[in-house]
């Protein structure tokens, strides 16, 4: 009995191997597909992105997406999270307000935007560049979607 099962199992390995193989690229299949829709519905939901222009070096040229609000800061906890000893542990804030976009000082850290120093809170506009400390950014906001007007 043991030896026709063994047999049997043998003679039948291939298909075994190849509906493996097929459930396996189709839980991977399944994986990139929620992690792409995932990633997409993040984009949609953005306000725009910080390009880094200087800074760290893990941070110098990435493109890092802003959403409807945002702690720019040293801390894990901050949603845009800088490693560099002149960002306080949390800096600033990024938010949208009735269509415009404002950059508000949390911390007494050294703040400008286009060279100039920033008071408490200022509107921030595409093609900005704002600096955080030592790190500096350039401002790529979206356009407002309009309804056929």
């Amino acid at each position: 009995m043991l030896y026709e099962a063994f047999a049997l199992a043998m003679r039948y390995w291939f298909v075994i191997v190849i509906l493996i193989v097929l459930l396996g690229s189709a839980g991977i299949s399944i994986k990139e597909y929620r992690l792409k829709h995932h990633v997409l519905s993040l984009a949609h939901s953005s306000i725009g992105y910080l390009t880094m222009l200087s800074g760290p070096d893990d941070v110098i040229g990435e493109n890092i997406a802003l959403m409807q609000q945002n702690t720019i800061g040293r801390s894990r906890c901050a949603d845009l999270c800088i490693n560099d000893m002149s960002i306080h542990k949390a800096h600033c804030l990024i938010y949208m307000e009735n269509g415009d976009v404002i950059l508000s000082r949390i911390s007494r850290g050294g703040i400008t935007i286009n060279g100039m120093e920033m008071e408490d809170s200022a509107l921030i506009f595409t093609g900005d560049i704002v600096c955080f400390g030592n790190v500096v950014s350039e401002v790529h906001l979206k356009e407002e979607e309009t309804d056929g007007i």
